[in-house]
């Protein structure tokens, strides 16, 4: 792909995203780091961010379509912390002066829930396995304009098991998409959610065998690539609209939320610590029925 300083292009060849342009226009994006489930790293954020970058800069791009390999589609956030970064310092630099690169400290990922809001191009996801919190809101609160799932694929949102809060716009999306009592459900219990029922609650389109997923995402890519671009550019941006003015806001709210409930409670520690002393009390209630 090619990556943007200033005026001036250079080429890079990626290392956690695997990237294919197919003659249709349809670009097949890969999650492609199987051995950790595909988590959110750092090198693969940076990545994400170049990725959208040339995609919206491309026109032969029409479609974007993004997976995960093996199987997992995202483990979300990277508890071990990987800090190796491929993408060339000069250029992360100008990426992160325009909005497009992860800022330290933000549980929220604002830059990069901005950049998949306003990607100018159809969006399809197809989620080949499970998404775990973060990713979770990347397959089904409205980064992709389509959702495509796997009968393998389930979603978590882990919250509460953490000390943290939503994230990523889905605080506010999530309630729009499926109501208030549903998405509490999915926040505050943190069970898994499979994608038939995630169909049944509206966050997914379709849902297909394994073995068909792939070629069910590329007829609907190859199905939008076959529209007028400006045509969806502009119908993709009024139907968001009236989230996105608020979207911002919104991910500033959350991040300070976040902050606030990692203070009370300890973070994942403290949650774990509390959890061990709950069950205590819980078994000697039950001993006493």
């Amino acid at each position: 792909i090619k990556l943007y300083c200033d005026d001036q292009e250079e080429p890079y060849e990626l290392h956690s995203i695997s990237y294919k342009l197919h003659p249709t226009g349809v670009a097949v994006c890969t999650f492609n780091t199987p051995k950790n489930m595909n988590c959110l790293t750092n090198n693969q954020q940076w990545e994400t961010f170049a990725l959208l970058e040339h995609m919206a800069r491309d026109d032969d791009v029409r479609v974007a379509v993004w997976t995960g390999a093996g199987k997992a589609f995202n483990a979300g956030a990277d508890l071990k912390g990987d800090q190796t970064l491929m993408v060339p310092e000069h250029v992360r630099e100008k990426m992160r002066a325009r909005g497009m690169g992860p800022v330290p400290g933000d549980f929220v990922l604002k830059p990069q829930t901005l950049a998949f809001w306003d990607f100018p191009k159809p969006s399809v996801v197809a989620v080949n396995g499970m998404a775990i919190g973060g990713a979770a809101n990347m397959a089904l609160a409205n980064f992709h304009d389509f959702v495509l799932c796997s009968t393998e694929a389930r979603f978590m949102f882990p919250f509460p098991k953490l000390g943290f809060t939503p994230e990523l716009g889905s605080s506010f999306v999530m309630p729009y998409l499926v109501g208030m009592a549903r998405a509490k459900e999915l926040f505050f219990l943190s069970d898994w959610l499979p994608a038939d029922r995630a169909k049944e609650m509206g966050l997914v389109n379709r849902v297909v065998a394994p073995e068909a997923l792939m070629s069910e995402a590329m007829a609907v890519a190859e199905q939008l690539s076959s529209k007028h671009p400006a045509a969806l550019h502009h119908a993709k941006r009024i139907v968001n609209h009236h989230l996105r003015k608020r979207l911002e806001e919104v991910l500033d709210e959350e991040l300070g939320t976040i902050r606030e409930s990692l203070k009370a409670t300890k973070g994942p520690p403290g949650v774990a610590q509390w959890m061990k002393e709950r069950e205590e009390v819980m078994r000697q209630a039950r001993a006493k029925l």
